[in-house]
């Protein structure tokens, strides 16, 4: 029996946990700013687009890097943003007649169309320029039927043997050490995978030879190397070993071949014709040089298109598929699911809200629930932006005027800096967008467009995936986004869970999808940082605005940089060296022999210890590889 001094004691206890548990939600409901977004205040900079390091078209004698091919091309404009992001001098010609009449050593690099090579003379051209040091690239390769004709041509590209003019391909296999991410083989090996291949083009066969590195190959089945390769050219692998001799009979997708100190770079397909190719660009350096260290934006972007919404749309769809509203669905589990998987996975969400997708009904949307939401993108230091997306593709200066009476009732005092779109042109005029919007993410429909500004105070942030449907191709590209800038900004469109075309909308399936894609294949960039909009628009304008040099004396890597504003990241890749230690900075290693340095400092230098097979001669590394 308890007695009463006890049970006092207990009634006092349970009185007092009583207390903490109210007290404490009381506090958080009163010192918890949920109207506001904590990022509008602390990323904030002056930097604008006037500020950036734009590379346009200066002297070709005073050029870095000059592009041989037509000016407005896909690859031209993938080179010049490139040249952007390294800082780097640009000029583009049409012929390699120019090279001729160049008056500086200046140039460094020279990414060529393999179109314009059609005569031996040309070859001549590129092998001299090869030989005084010059990095060649070619974005394409010439003809087939030019490359079988001109014996120097294949010895300029490190082509063995030129088996066929088109073969189909099963996939690809990229070899580990060139993009981060690690070696993948995007090919075909388990039920359900068939939706997944978009890497298995038909391209000209060519085999390399001695002293190329080959990054990434074709595969081909056991039944087309069979009824293909005749055999003479069976005889040049008869004294390899079966497996051997069969994947140096694969046809080479991206190579270097080696002409004294320069390297050749051969690109077998049209790679170089996507925005991230900006990634092989910088994997090809990293190839030609002892040591590269190059600026890179360090943001993880996860972004919620058109979710929540606040009004019962599609009522009848969502009552048949979810016996409930559409409200009901997304707050009850949409976003308890979604939370969740941003939790397991590290990530940090943007939210791009909107109203309501119909504007031509008489239904108006309901903002009671907007303060529930906003204090969830609290609780989970998310941020919320504006959505431009509507059924009727109404022009976004009258959405926006729409929706401003909504947002100014709702949540008055919260300030949205980030705007969705599913494209460039769904933008509209400048004018219409909000006088506080700092950046603009792009969805899918924004294919080929480069992180930058979308005007003076505006930047652009483009879709680098959908996280619901992840292609070979996909991963691909998401591979040298993260080598060449260490961003990401994954889209996840909510639009199909409103309007679901098929049962693969479904929110038990996507999830599922969304769940699976984030944790696996975004799994090897965790030493980038997660980030949301708003943090990564600010980190997108230091980086562009941001210069530097660099320069090695024995085994320190000296940075000096300009225009830094607080923090600064860049990527250095060393081979067969260690970083031991950074001063002015901090560093972490990220995969095998690849460096994550933050500048603290203007000035920072980064020591190297110097593996047993090398040795320093003149400021320059040589050693037992190639």
């Amino acid at each position: 029996m308890v007695s009463r001094r006890n049970y006092l004691t207990i009634a006092m206890m349970f009185v007092i946990l009583l207390f903490m548990f109210q007290f404490t939600g009381v506090m958080k409901e009163q010192l918890s700013e949920y109207e506001s977004n904590e990022y509008a205040d602390d990323t904030t900079t002056s930097f604008q687009r006037s500020d950036a390091f734009l590379a346009e078209q200066t002297s070709a004698d005073a050029c870095e890097v000059i592009y041989v091919g037509e000016a407005g091309g896909a690859e031209e404009s993938v080179v010049k943003t490139w040249c952007s992001y390294r800082k780097r001098t640009f000029f583009c010609s049409s012929s390699l007649a120019l090279l001729d009449s160049l008056q500086d050593d200046a140039l460094q690099v020279l990414v060529v169309d393999g179109s314009k090579v059609t005569s031996e003379e040309e070859v001549a051209v590129l092998r001299r320029e090869a030989q005084m040091g010059v990095t060649v690239i070619f974005a394409t390769l010439p003809q087939s039927s030019v490359i079988r004709e001109y014996r120097d041509l294949r010895e300029l590209l490190g082509i063995r043997a030129v088996i066929a003019d088109e073969i189909p391909l099963a996939g690809m296999h990229l070899f580990s050490g060139f993009l981060l991410g690690g070696e993948e083989i995007y090919e075909v090996t388990e039920l359900g995978e068939e939706e997944r291949q978009d890497m298995n083009p038909s391209v000209p066969w060519y085999t390399t030879g001695a002293g190329t590195k080959t990054y990434m190959v074709g595969t081909l089945s056991d039944e087309t190397i069979e009824q293909t390769v005749d055999n003479e050219i069976r005889a040049q692998y008869a004294g390899m070993e079966e497996e051997a001799a069969k994947n140096s009979l694969l046809p080479a997708i991206l190579w270097r071949n080696s002409v004294d100190t320069a390297k050749i770079f051969c690109v077998n397909g049209d790679y170089l014709a996507d925005i991230s190719a900006v990634g092989i660009l910088d994997a090809m350096m990293g190839e030609t040089y002892d040591y590269d260290i190059y600026p890179v934006i360090n943001a993880q972007n996860l972004v919620i298109a058109d979710l929540p919404t606040f009004v019962s749309e599609n009522e009848e769809e969502m009552q048949k598929r979810y016996s409930q509203s559409a409200q009901a669905v997304y707050q009850e589990i949409v976003w308890p699911s979604l939370t969740s998987i941003a939790s397991r996975t590290g990530a940090k969400m943007t939210c791009m809200m909107t109203p309501q997708f119909t504007y031509t009904d008489e239904e108006e949307p309901d903002g009671e629930n907007v303060t529930y939401y906003l204090k969830r993108l609290k609780e989970e230091h998310a941020e919320a932006g504006l959505s431009a997306d509507s059924m009727e593709g109404i022009p976004l200066s009258e959405k926006i005027k729409q929706d401003q009476t909504f947002w100014q009732t709702y949540a008055p005092s919260y300030r949205f800096l980030s705007l969705y779109a599913d494209g460039v042109k769904s933008i509209g005029e400048k004018s219409a967008l909000p006088a506080e919007i700092r950046t603009v993410a792009l969805g899918s429909g924004a294919s080929g467009q480069a992180v930058g500004y979308l005007n003076e105070n505006v930047t652009l942030q483009p879709s680098t995936s959908s996280g619901i449907r992840h292609t070979f191709l996909d991963d691909f590209k998401v591979k040298c986004m993260e080598t060449a800038l260490g961003y990401s900004n994954i889209t996840l469109d909510f639009y199909s869970v409103t309007y679901p075309e098929g049962d693969e909308d479904s929110w038990e399936k996507m999830s599922k999808k969304i769940a699976a894609n984030l944790g696996t294949y975004w799994k090897a960039y965790e030493a980038f940082d997660a980030t949301t909009l708003t943090e990564s628009d600010v980190r997108i304008r230091r980086f562009l605005a941001l210069d530097y040099k660099q320069q090695r004396a024995g085994n320190v890597i000296t940075l000096s940089l300009e225009h830094r504003e607080d923090a600064a990241w860049f990527l250095l890749r060393l081979h067969g060296e260690k970083v031991t230690e950074v001063a002015g900075g901090i560093f972490e290693e990220i995969e095998d022999g690849v460096y994550l340095i933050l500048a603290e400092e203007d000035e920072v230098s980064v020591e190297v210890q110097t593996g047993e097979t090398w040795q320093y001669q003149d400021g320059g590394k040589r050693g037992d590889g190639t």
